[in-house]
This record gives C-alpha cells, structure tokens and sequence, in this order.
C-alpha cells in the first residue's frame, strides 16, 4: 500500500512539473514545426518563401528601432504623461 501511495506522489509531482513547464514545451515544438515548415517551404518555392521572410525580418527590425527610439525619448523626458481619451472623457465628467 505504501508502495502505491510513493508512486501516486511521485505521478502528481511529475504532473504538476509538466503543468509548469507546458507552455515551455508547446513553444519549443511550435518552432520547431515551423523550422521543418520553413525548410519544407524553401524546398517547395524558394522565391516566396524568401519573401516572406524578409518581410518578417524587416518588420522585427521596424520593431526594434521603433523600441529604441521609445526607450530613448522616455529616457530623455522622463516625466512625460501619458493620457488616454478615455482618461479624458472620465476626468470632464468628474469635473462637470
């Protein structure tokens, strides 16, 4: 019986590891069909697939500058406020 009982134990702590860490594993196999999908596809149509990565690329890199250009204009006006219209709308309201 006690025997039973270790090995219930040890299935729940495993169960609960790999609770922890599915989303780990669901993203590692995602890039990885991808990978397999981006060979298949540079195989089958080289031209297209190309494109279509240079067109992700070039966007992950629009992303990056535009990032360190936010970073740089807080750095430089560190007390700049952001406010929404919908901060907007609810501070007229509260005021009227």
């Amino acid at each position: 019986m006690e025997f039973l009982l270790l090995w219930i134990d040890d299935l729940d702590d495993a169960v609960g590891a790999l609770r922890h860490l599915a989303s780990k594993i669901l993203g590692f196999l995602a890039a990885l069909v991808l990978f397999a999908a981006t060979g298949f596809a540079l195989l089958r149509a080289p031209g297209a697939t190309l494109a279509v990565v240079g067109i992700v690329l070039s966007a992950s890199l629009f992303e990056s500058v535009r990032r360190r250009r936010v970073d740089r204009a807080e750095a430089e006006f560190p007390l700049r406020i952001s406010v929404s219209s919908s901060s907007l709308t609810r501070l007229r309201a509260s005021t009227a």
